[in-house]
């Protein structure tokens, strides 16, 4: 059968309580703005992992969810890193509108698939290797943030310090349709336009007025210029509010830009631009600021070989590893930054993220665990 069927046997002999944990996951509503939604779902992560002989530590954020850091395995050198998020971008009290279910052979929830059925993973490789079965090759670090959905701001510290000291990243965010690897990101930023304008009666004293709504228009299509969708680049305005009434001349008006970028060379081209911005009317006032939420992350040579040692790993496992690129972030991004070779989009696979139809595939939960196992016996570095 090879030591990849030997693993994949096992994790599907743990399916029926790998299932059931995923159900207990999915039954805390953890949005992230809620703290104590995802601290109540660390506590029940960090229990776990205790309990499979983890050693686990939580580290205090003051306006998010904790960070959970589970450790296991005592292999030496550099450790390998399974980075996942405990948050969800699902309400307070989605979990009682949308329990848990199976169906045809798919588990439905709201953050099922983004991304509890990748903390399941983290869980059953703890407890593989408590019982002996999964060996891994370095130390096992998984790191767990409680606001990746809006960017991180609070636990970036964190995971790049963590990251700093891991050999690799394994990233279990959900994979790319196909259930391939996500080799690159694009780097994500936002733009904000803010225009001030004069009042005046729109039907008595319209020349006295400037008109904010107007010059902020002018503004968005110069920016619309900056895109360059055959290199990736694309600007989207995303938010648009101006004008306090319909016969005033508009005093004020502000734009939001989501903006996506292949490289960081890109970015500053964007952002120079972005600050050189001058108003179209003399008589308005504009200001522009600029800001990569999120760096680009690139399919180095470390990932290419990285990959390939992935790709053998799943063989052995009876599955082929494809690879994509996409177009959203994730705290991959910044471990990518660091220089750390980073494989994203390692989770189980399904479909629907922050949509209603949120699903996993079931039977390819114990698959996914063996995979990542095989990774860590085999691999100590790109």
């Amino acid at each position: 059968m090879g030591r990849g069927g030997d693993l994949l046997e096992y994790f599907q002999s743990r399916s029926d309580a790998a299932l059931g944990l995923l159900e207990r996951l999915v039954a805390i509503d953890s949005p992230t703005s809620d703290k104590a939604g995802v601290d109540r779902l660390g506590a029940l992560v960090g229990g776990e992992f205790r309990a499979a002989g983890a050693e686990v530590a939580t580290f205090a954020q003051a306006a998010s969810g904790d960070v959970v850091r589970a450790a296991f395995g005592g292999g030496p050198g550099r450790p390998a890193m399974l980075l996942g998020h405990l948050d969800t971008v699902w309400p307070p009290g989605e979990a009682s509108r949308r329990p848990f279910r199976v169906e045809e052979g798919f588990a439905f929830g709201p953050g099922v698939y983004d991304m509890k059925a990748g903390i399941v993973l983290c869980l059953l490789l703890a407890r593989a290797a408590q019982e002996g079965v999964f060996r891994p090759r370095l130390t096992v670090v998984c790191l767990l943030s409680g606001d990746e959905e809006t960017g991180s701001p609070a636990s970036r510290p964190r995971i790049e310090a963590e990251a700093r000291a891991c050999a690799y990243v394994l990233g279990l965010e959900p994979s790319q349709p196909d259930g391939g690897a996500k080799t690159a990101r694009k780097g994500v930023g936002r733009i904000g336009l803010e225009v001030e304008g004069v009042p005046a009666h729109a039907g008595i004293d319209p020349g006295k007025g400037v008109n904010a709504i107007e010059e902020l228009a002018a503004q968005i299509l110069a920016l619309k210029l900056l895109e360059d969708p055959s290199a990736g680049t694309t600007l989207h305005a995303g938010l648009v509010t101006g004008g306090v009434a319909r016969n005033v001349v508009a005093p004020s008006a502000r734009a939001e830009f989501d903006v996506r970028v292949p490289t960081t060379a890109e970015w500053s081209r964007i952002e120079t631009a972005v600050l050189s911005l001058r108003p179209r009317n003399p008589k308005a006032r504009l200001r522009a600021d600029a800001l990569l939420t999120h760096p680009p992350m690139v399919r180095t040579a470390a990932v290419a070989s990285l990959l390939e040692q992935a790709r053998s790993a799943a063989r052995e496992v009876g599955f082929p590893l494809g690879e994509g690129s996409t177009g959203g972030g994730s705290d991959g991004s910044y471990c990518a930054a660091l220089g750390v070779p980073v494989l994203d989009g390692l989770g189980v696979e399904g479909d629907g993220a922050h949509a209603i139809g949120e699903k996993v595939r079931i039977d390819r939960m114990a698959p996914r665990a063996a995979f990542l196992a095989r990774v860590l016996e085999t691999i100590d570095g790109p």
